[in-house]
């Protein structure tokens, strides 16, 4: 290992060095994910001094093509430049553009969270083609907290709120221990340059708003708050790793198990034994058992519910049913019985993502989409002529049918059933039929037309 002087790279070796040993010890070979923005820059300059030549580093980069072709291409070209000068192996993955977007409308959540899904996948792919014990990824403290923050806005769990870790195998973060600000005064010491995300700036992002805003006004009314935050996530961290326990311990004795082939589409547990546990493991159990079966968010009221009911069920021995997340229940005193539920695709199903200047071809309808203004996307289907305008809206745009669910907002801002608004136009089977519009430039993705007037019916439109 080389001889450390700098500041940065001390912390960098340091942070690096409890995450190793975590794992298992030092490695012959590392991976590390670049992406061409400050901290992963100057994670790969860090980590090239402080390891080579002992240390193998393979360099992973993923074009998520989410921004304008030109600037994507640009961050990939300057990470292999950088790869070449240092001499470190450096591997380019691109995503189809369009894929972040569908998976967006798949798994039903926003496209930071679909691009950091299908992002990791290619990760656990990269490391087991290159059989490597680790991946590095360049999660700052600044990252940390600004987490941390959303998490706590998003009113998620105990478990949610010990933050980023060091180490959630295979990933570890070596950078976890320093600032922003750390990493823009080394790469300037280093006179380093590096890629800037456009959408960065773009406020619809739930981080870059609590970056923006939330972390500077904190900054000035309570001096020395984010270490407070950072020592709230290390008590959280550890009480978790209790709850942890506890709960496969309970899962042990609560969980009746099916055979393997059934376990991928169903589930039951001991009603009984459920009820017995302490109402933090019975939420834990639930989340923990009940993900694997679908892509869809579990919201804590589909948890709270089944909580009720089981033990409602102990007491009268009714039966009760329930169903969200794409699961269906059914609880009695005995079992809560827990389905997958398989969505029936009819054949007037569709769904298409447009992009700027592009057409999209859909039954007997072709759809394109150009812009107004900064804020206006005009929608136009080339065979009817007919046309809508979505207001505050950017690009890609999402073009589907209708599914069990949808809403929309209404003139007063309130969320109508987009099932319920389509009975009072008598749609009968042309329910399926309708496009609705989709806006998939914000982490929303809010539906903003409900495009009747292709089928002969209303718009109803989002202004």
């Amino acid at each position: 290992m080389a001889h450390i002087s700098d500041s940065f790279e001390a912390s960098v070796s340091s942070c690096l060095k409890t995450c190793l040993e975590e794992i298992g010890g030092k490695s012959n070979a590392l991976g590390l994910a670049v992406s061409g923005g400050a901290d992963s820059v100057s994670m790969l300059l860090a980590l090239h001094h402080i390891l080579l030549p002992e240390t193998k580093l393979y360099v992973i980069t993923v074009n998520h093509n989410l921004r304008p072709e030109e600037e994507t291409a640009k961050d990939a070209l300057f990470v292999e430049a950088l790869c070449q000068r240092l001499a470190v192996d450096c591997t380019k993955k691109t995503i189809p553009r369009g894929t972040i977007e569908q998976v967006a409308l798949e798994r039903d959540c926003g496209i930071e969270e679909a691009a950091r899904f299908v992002r990791y996948q290619l990760f656990e792919e990269f490391i087991s083609e290159h059989s490597l014990p680790a991946l590095c990824t360049a999660h700052t403290f600044s990252d940390h907290i600004e987490t941390l923050l959303m998490r706590f806005i998003q009113g998620s769990g105990a478990e949610a709120l010990a933050g980023i870790p060091l180490v959630r195998k295979p990933f570890i973060r070596p950078l976890r221990t320093v600032t922003r600000q750390d990493v823009e005064s080394y790469l300037a010491r280093k006179n380093q340059n590096f890629c800037t995300d456009s959408t960065n700036a773009d406020t619809a992002f739930l981080r870059n708003r609590v970056r923006s805003s939330v972390v500077p006004l904190l900054d000035t009314l309570f001096v020395g708050w984010q270490k407070s935050v950072d020592s709230l996530s290390q008590k959280m961290l550890a009480d978790e790793a209790v709850l942890h326990e506890l709960t496969l311990s309970a899962e042990k004795e609560i969980v009746l198990r099916n055979d393997a082939k059934v376990q991928a589409t169903a589930l039951n547990l001991n009603t009984a034994a459920f009820c017995k546990q302490m109402p933090a493991l019975r939420r834990r159990l639930l989340y923990r058992t009940l993900s694997p079966l679908t892509k869809e968010r579990i919201p804590f009221g589909f948890i709270q519910d089944i909580c009720s009911f089981a033990q409602q069920c102990l007491v009268d021995g009714k039966k009760r049913s329930l169903s969200a997340a794409g699961l269906s229940l059914c609880v009695t005193a005995e079992t809560i019985s827990v389905q997958k539920v398989q969505k029936v695709v009819t054949e007037s199903a569709f769904s298409a993502i447009l992009y700027q200047g592009q057409s999209v071809c859909v039954g007997q309808w072709c759809f394109c989409a150009t812009p107004l203004n900064d804020t206006t996307v005009c929608v136009t289907e080339k065979t009817t002529g007919l046309s809508v305008r979505l207001c505050n809206t950017g690009f890609p745009v999402g073009l589907r049918s209708f599914v069990s669910g949808d809403c929309i907002r209404d003139a007063s801002g309130n969320m109508r059933s987009v099932s319920g608004i389509l009975d009072a136009w008598k749609a009968g089977s042309k329910k399926t039929q309708v496009p609705l519009l989709q806006d998939l430039s914000h982490t929303q993705m809010n539906i903003m037309c409900i495009w009747g007037e292709l089928c002969g019916l209303k718009n109803w439109l989002v202004t």
